[in-house]
């Protein structure tokens, strides 16, 4: 044990300037949400046990109604994706979830205008 102590070897990063730790498979990151394939129908913001996703106004849905998810909020318990019918949310494998502002904390598909 004492000849691995004095081993030159480096054992930190300098992250993030150095690439980190890459998630294994079937880890539960960041959602990704379509816009095409959501119809509105709250079946998301109903299913989540910590009320992070509430329901925004927008033109581009049946109901006239998207989520948007604070991920500050939010335990990616994947429960939205599971009652999501349409498969208009997915779970990525992105785990680099920090922010300066909690707005940025917020996603969602942003509208293209016209």
């Amino acid at each position: 044990a004492l000849k691995n102590a004095f081993k030159r070897k480096k054992s930190t990063i300098i992250y993030p300037f150095e690439a980190g730790v890459k998630p294994v498979q079937g880890l539960r990151g960041a959602h990704q949400f379509y816009l095409e394939k959501c119809t509105g129908c709250t079946l998301c913001a109903r299913a989540c046990p910590t009320l992070c996703i509430t329901m925004v106004p927008t033109e581009k849905t049946r109901t006239k109604k998207r989520p948007a998810i604070n991920l500050s909020e939010c335990i990616l318990c994947a429960l939205c994706v599971d009652s999501c019918r349409y498969d208009a949310l997915v779970m990525t494998d992105y785990i680099e979830l920090s922010a300066f502002d909690s707005k940025e904390m917020i996603i969602y598909q942003e509208e293209e205008e016209g």
